[in-house]
């Protein structure tokens, strides 16, 4: 048996886009939801965005290595 584990990228029939385990249920493990106003400017290109977020967050967080990084004191905002 693999440690791999298998992710699946998903969006739900409201728009939000979710990151979750493959063959599990429960609560997803990233969730991405767009304002209206930027669900009307992203139109068909919203999940390769959401798409993109998630993989840029993965790979800059060494998600893979199995590293852990440490948390970060304030949450951060990105404008």
């Amino acid at each position: 048996m693999s440690d791999t584990a298998i992710l699946e990228i998903v969006e739900l029939a409201d728009g939000e886009v979710v990151l979750r385990p493959a063959e599990a249920s429960g609560e997803p493990l990233v969730s991405i939801r767009f304002s209206d106003e930027a669900l009307e400017l992203l139109r068909r290109s919203r999940f390769d965005v959401a798409r993109e977020m998630l993989d840029h967050a993965i790979t800059r967080t060494h998600l893979w290595d199995g590293e852990e990084e440490e948390a970060p004191q304030a949450p951060a905002t990105f404008h």
